[in-house]
């Protein structure tokens, strides 16, 4: 079911909205301005350890570690990942 906006509660006066949408642009493009910094930071990071580590692998171990941390049963999914490994893995 998709989620019912709040159209109804937003302020009628042009000025008012206006304003309301002035101060979310202003967050949200500071948000994304740190975001942009931090993806920055992170090219950063990996180029000054890239002559050390295989960073490439290291980020696909960073995701599948990611990955099971979110898995509920981790039993099951260790079982499925060693029968995939098996039949379709390298």
């Amino acid at each position: 079911m998709a989620k019912k906006g709040n159209a109804d509660r937003q302020p009628t006066d042009l000025n008012e909205l206006g304003k309301l949408v002035e101060t979310f642009m202003e967050r949200y493009t500071n948000l994304e301005n740190e975001i942009a910094l931090l993806k920055e930071d992170q090219k950063n990071l990996v180029d000054e350890f890239s002559d050390e580590l295989d960073v490439k692998t290291l980020r696909q171990a960073i995701r599948a570690i990611n990955i099971k941390k979110k898995v509920e049963h981790k039993d099951t999914f260790d079982t499925f990942v060693e029968i995939l490994d098996n039949k379709f893995g390298e």
